[in-house]
């Protein structure tokens, strides 16, 4: 399933789509079944967030029944479970390759982009922390709002950093990025209209102030896919800079609870 990096081509007859190697939608014949698929997708990614925050805000009711760790693991796999249908969608009814989402193989040079992105990221929240926070002295919650979800659990914290690098990165880059494509025929497009419903996805968790930074990293997570057109990069960027806050912030929660 890994294709060729070879440029995307357009046929005016697949109303734009993208063809060749990278992409398996090439039967024209079924674009409208396709397109089906495409907009089911889309709309789960849309309500993905309405899914996932309610469950993961479940844990304290599931935590008499369960347990602490019973209740984090049964909320972790709906979430698992809600992104795999999504991805299956895409996979057996829009019928893509995972190349076509840039899931393709990963190199040494994959890690490297990914460590760069990482660092990217970090200088643009930490450049648009220091313009609302320091400069236009908004009060700053997110350390706060954060350190709520893992709890003060490095294991946790941990947990929801690879569940958000896979996921998020899958939903709101691979997946909706090249599915919005379809109907935008330009990537770039597509990529700042999956950016924006990746910052409104937050607003569930953090308040206005919060979004700005993550609006700086959005872009640099666009940026990177838009060039390099491998997922693994940005999944690999994603990961290391929510590992390193939330892991940061547990240990914080856990020396001050103990």
């Amino acid at each position: 399933m890994v294709a060729a990096a070879t440029s995307p081509k357009w046929h005016p007859a697949s109303a734009r789509l993208p063809i060749g190697p990278e992409n398996s939608l090439t039967d024209n014949h079924a674009v409208p079944a396709r397109r089906t698929a495409v907009l089911v997708s889309l709309g789960l990614i849309l309500v993905y967030p309405l899914f996932s925050v309610p469950v993961q805000a479940s844990i304290h009711s599931l935590n008499p029944r369960f347990g602490e760790i019973g209740a984090r693991v049964v909320a972790e796999a709906a979430i698992w479970i809600y992104a795999a249908i999504v991805v299956a969608i895409a996979l057996f009814w829009e019928r893509r390759t995972l190349a076509s989402i840039g899931l393709r193989k990963p190199t040494l040079a994959t890690l490297g982009f990914g460590i760069g992105g990482a660092f990217a990221m970090a200088g643009a929240g930490a450049l648009a922390g220091y313009v609302v926070y320091d400069l236009l002295h908004y009060p700053a919650h997110a350390n706060a709002q954060a350190g709520s979800l893992v709890g003060g659990s490095v294991v946790y914290a941990l947990c929801i950093s690879v569940r958000g690098g896979v996921i998020e990165e899958i939903l709101y880059r691979g997946l909706a990025i090249e599915q919005l494509t379809v109907f935008t025929g330009r990537r770039w497009l597509s990529a700042v209209i999956a950016s924006i419903v990746f910052v409104a996805m937050h607003a569930l968790h953090f308040d206005w102030v919060q979004l700005v930074p993550i609006t700086a990293v959005a872009a640099v997570l666009a940026t990177l896919y838009l060039w390099r057109r491998n997922l693994w990069a940005n999944i690999v960027a994603h990961i290391a800079v929510d590992s390193v806050g939330l892991v940061s912030l547990a240990l914080q929660t856990h020396t001050l609870t103990h």
